[in-house]
């Protein structure tokens, strides 16, 4: 069963976690990913890429794949492992090895499961009511396969435990709207899988995290730096040309004459 409007049941707060003692010697393991498939791999790695690049300016919001989200404080079996997650305001650290959110003091913002025949169900009924209870602004699904869902990609606010279809964008062709990323969102398939595309809505631009489009970029910067190279020698030319051309002017002019 999808993610619906009706209410769920509310889990202890991250301030109340917090505030709950720490059992002794309380070890939190890092988590260990294997991808479902090539195609699963392939469309989370991507959509991770995507949004480091997009974000790669901010130190404050933290993308990660496959990080383990703690949500009670002392009980290690109180866990998530979303394929994707982005946090505002939560520092990026590399040797980061889970997110705890009463260290944090907040859920993930916005979370992306990318479904496999193995995970599919679970992603739309456990995953979704626990990303609901911990306060996930937003929860997203993607299907790389094309054949696990209704329809490829969908996207849910949740607000006080209460969860609502992110509905297509008027005149956009399905377009999504993440209110919580400032970005569209839709789906495409590359090479036979459904990947993520993410579009800037004030620039048009698109982008997906893929060696071709990883490569397009680099191929436009090049062209980009051999116009403006291009421009840079023209110039010069003609500024010699000028040079030159009064030089000339200058050796024919007439010498002033001199008073008697």
């Amino acid at each position: 069963m999808a993610p619906t409007e009706t209410q769920l049941p509310a889990l202890t707060s991250p301030r109340a976690a917090a505030l709950a003692p720490e059992p002794d010697e309380v070890e939190y393991p890092e988590g260990n990913w294997i991808a479902q498939s090539v195609e699963h791999g392939n469309a989370v790695q991507q959509a991770t890429t995507a949004l480091r690049h997009y974000f790669r300016e901010r130190a404050d919001v933290l993308v990660a794949m496959e990080l383990l989200v703690y949500y009670q404080r002392g009980n290690v079996k109180a866990q998530l492992q979303p394929d994707l997650q982005v946090v505002f305001g939560a520092e990026y650290r590399p040797n980061r090895g889970s997110y705890r959110i009463w260290e944090e003091g907040k859920a993930p913002d916005f979370v992306l499961e990318v479904a496999s025949p193995s995970t599919a169900k679970h992603d739309a009924e456990h995953k979704a009511r626990e990303y609901a209870r911990i306060g996930v602004r937003e929860y997203w699904r993607l299907d790389p396969a094309g054949t696990l869902m209704e329809t490829p990609l969908k996207g849910y606010e949740i607000s006080a435990g209460q969860s609502e279809p992110v509905r297509p964008a008027v005149g956009r062709g399905g377009v999504l709207r993440s209110r919580v990323l400032g970005l569209d969102l839709r789906s495409e398939r590359q090479a036979g899988t459904t990947v993520l595309v993410f579009i800037d809505p004030d620039t048009g631009e698109e982008f997906d995290g893929s060696l071709a489009a990883a490569e397009r970029d680099k191929q436009e910067l090049q062209q980009r730096v051999r116009a403006a190279e291009q421009r840079a020698i023209e110039a010069e030319e003609r500024a010699q040309a000028l040079e030159e051309q009064l030089r000339s002017l200058t050796a024919h002019a007439p010498l002033p004459e001199r008073d008697p």
